[in-house]
């Protein structure tokens, strides 16, 4: 039987079938999922992202806040980091997609919170995060504004992720949102009288600066101290 097939764009189809999440999961773990732009499944939705992503406000802030954080964790030995792409999976907010960063403490790791998974047993290929990282990192563009704002702030919640981190660096000034898990959703880390913002997860105090470079474009800074 022929399946029905959703065109977004010429290189981009999406099968008709990709409902519900388990056969999202076969398919993205497939050879005929799209090797260019970003989907996901939130809540019973195929949310597609499609082009390159914008080198100054997207790409050159996930690649400071990817050395940033990492050098963070690794130096108070915090737990584990995870780059773009890493295919995070939680069952019970009914969601798959790939955060631009992902941090799983050790106790996360030890306790089973968080587990690396096959897709295909016996392959030995670990291609899944499941569970409730502690914490994960998204970078608006244009094409993801109210994915990372309204659909991902609800789902990550339900996915009992402690810290969501939201970055918006396309205006003339950093939007940068620590939002922490509280009863009934996410409550924004207040900003301290220098902006810094603390996290309880990594348990510090960052703020995101940037100015120019010696050829004109952004030159971003991921800023930290210890929480006094």
């Amino acid at each position: 039987m022929n399946r029905g097939v959703i065109v977004i764009e010429e290189h981009l189809r999406i099968p008709a079938d990709v409902f519900p999440m388990e056969r999202f999961r076969d398919w993205a773990h497939s050879p005929e999922f799209p090797q260019s732009g970003r989907l996901s499944y939130i809540g019973g939705q195929v949310d597609v992202g499609v082009g390159p992503e914008e080198i100054e406000t997207h790409n050159k802030p996930k690649v400071c806040l990817t050395v940033g954080i990492t050098i963070w964790v690794q130096r108070r030995n915090l737990g584990e980091m995870l780059a773009d792409r890493a295919f995070l999976v939680n069952e019970d907010a009914d969601l798959a997609t790939e955060p631009d960063l992902t941090f799983s403490s050790w106790d996360a790791l030890r306790s089973g919170r968080v587990r690396y998974a096959e897709r295909v047993k016996g392959s030995r290929r670990l291609v899944e995060v499941i569970g409730s990282p502690d914490l994960v990192v998204e970078v608006v563009s244009d094409n993801s504004v109210h994915k990372d704002t309204v659909l991902l702030v609800d789902r990550y919640w339900r996915a009992k992720i402690s810290e969501y981190w939201l970055v918006d660096a396309r205006g003339e000034s950093i939007e940068f949102k620590i939002l922490a898990s509280g009863s009934r959703g996410y409550v924004e880390a207040p900003s301290e009288p220098d902006g810094y913002r603390g996290s309880d997860v990594l348990e510090g105090a960052f703020l995101i600066t940037r100015d120019l470079n010696p050829v004109g474009g952004y030159r971003y800074r991921f800023l930290h101290r210890e929480i006094s």
